[in-house]
């Protein structure tokens, strides 16, 4: 019995996603992007207004989407030799329709 209740565990809310400094991946990814820029170039402070403002866009731009939300944006909008490492068996964003 103890092998079988095993196999069926679920997190405590399906909705709890990981989190970076309390951020999820991709709003944490801009804002350490930010920093780290901002800190070789000697401009911390002002990168990390910059930072601000790119995070409060992704926040307007997300409204409650999930994580792979805008992955999935840039799939599709963007040219696809950006993306070929991440989406390796996926066919081109310009083929829309499914063809024979």
């Amino acid at each position: 019995m103890d092998r079988e209740s095993l196999q069926y565990q679920f997190p405590e809310t399906l909705n709890n996603q990981k989190r970076v400094i309390g951020l999820p991946p991709e709003e944490a990814f801009v804002i350490t992007a930010c920093a780290g820029i901002g800190m070789l170039c000697d401009m911390l402070v002002v990168m990390l207004v910059v930072g601000g403002a790119l995070w409060l866009l992704i926040r307007h731009l997300k409204k409650g989407q999930g994580t792979w939300w805008l992955l999935n944006l840039l799939y599709w909008y963007l040219p696809t030799a950006l993306f070929r490492l991440q989406f390796r068996r996926v066919p081109d964003s310009g083929n829309r329709h499914w063809m024979q």
